[in-house]
């Protein structure tokens, strides 16, 4: 028997960013230890468009003998595979706003969604900013692909994207994923720093009732 979702979990996120690739599956954990938390998924895009062209970090060899990064580091502790992708940087606008469709339109379905874009992306290396890439994604999550596509390219949910850098700012989210519950936040953070804040959130409820 499902518990009652009584608690939301803000997550603010973008495709691109591997800090939230990571943040996915932190999430993935968190709903499977506290049942009740509801995940409430935003966008903010990292490199929209105003920012200018994409940056090109080029295809550099890695090199085994250099330490592990900050991110690689907490990847490795937290189990997450980084995989090497085919594909480069790319605009993750169009799947922020396919993310938003699914809020409007089919919301049992944003979770499927949602992790079929990560999964696109960071394990088969798809192009994300393209809308056939996305429609197909939203078929098989169960809406109409045409109408998908077509609110997508229309833009219908721009102003429910955040972009970077000064709107996210204004909005306190400085690092993606942002994770808050009550004006509590942390941002590419370890599970345990997620997971001490959400018992502080559950406790102060209980506490509450």
């Amino acid at each position: 028997m499902n518990e009652e979702k009584t608690v939301t979990l803000f997550v603010a996120h973008d495709y691109l960013c591997p800090w939230c690739w990571i943040g996915f599956f932190q999430a993935q954990r968190l709903l499977k230890e506290f049942p009740q938390v509801q995940l409430d998924w935003h966008g903010y895009e990292l490199l929209p468009e105003e920012l200018g062209p994409l940056p090109d970090y080029g295809s550099a060899p890695p090199n085994p003998t250099a330490p592990l990064s900050r991110m690689q580091l907490l990847a490795q502790t937290e189990g997450v595979p980084l995989i090497a992708r085919s594909i480069g940087i790319v605009r993750t606008h169009n799947p922020l706003e396919g993310a938003e469709y699914f809020k409007e339109h089919a919301p049992e379905q944003f979770d499927v969604y949602n992790e079929a874009v990560y999964r696109a992306f960071w394990e088969k290396s798809q192009d994300i900013s393209e809308i056939d890439i996305l429609a197909g994604i939203a078929e098989s999550a169960g809406v109409a692909p045409g109408d998908f596509a077509d609110k997508v390219l229309a833009k219908a949910y721009k102003a429910k994207v955040v972009p970077y850098d000064d709107p996210a700012y204004a909005k306190n989210v400085f690092y993606v994923p942002t994770f808050r519950f009550r004006g509590e936040q942390c941002a590419e953070a370890p599970y345990s720093t997620v997971r001490d804040m959400m018992v502080r959130h559950l406790a102060h409820n209980a506490h509450e009732s």
